[in-house]
């Protein structure tokens, strides 16, 4: 390569490394939240694998439910004021993220006949109790 020909080289480098940059911003302002749909009885006693820290946290607190069988689980990709949807066996659930603030996110979950906003740490779960279903209860378990 000609010396001629290294500036434009660097010119184009710095180009397409700055119009990589707001994408890369972009991509760090969002989260990634698992979300866990569970039904929840006191209907038998199998627990699937997904929902075991559910079954020992629920029995740990006194809640007297005995089979936890995962109805579905969804991996949302959110940026803040973004909001996935979870489909319910009654219903949906819409997760929002309200935003990020350092290593702490602000969570907004709403299903049928409650709202809860969570504030979540990287590795943190928590359980929402989604409504009556059938001879139980839908609860998500939200992981970030």
């Amino acid at each position: 390569m000609t010396t001629s020909g290294r500036p434009m080289t660097r010119l184009a480098l710095t180009l397409a490394f700055g119009l990589c940059l707001p994408s890369l911003a972009m991509a760090q302002g969002k989260t990634t939240l698992q979300v866990l749909v569970a039904s929840v009885s006191t209907n038998g006693k199998d627990v699937d694998g997904a929902l075991k820290g559910m079954a020992q946290d629920f029995k740990r607190n006194g809640l007297a439910f005995s089979s936890f069988k995962l109805v579905r689980q969804e991996s949302l990709s959110l940026a803040p004021g973004e909001t996935g949807n979870v489909t319910l066996p009654n219903g949906t659930a819409k997760v929002t993220l309200l935003k990020i603030e350092g290593s702490s996110a602000r969570v907004k979950v709403a299903s049928p006949g409650s709202t809860s906003e969570l504030g979540m740490k990287a590795g943190s779960e928590a359980y929402i109790d989604a409504g009556a279903h059938g001879q139980g209860k839908v609860f998500l378990a939200v992981k970030r």
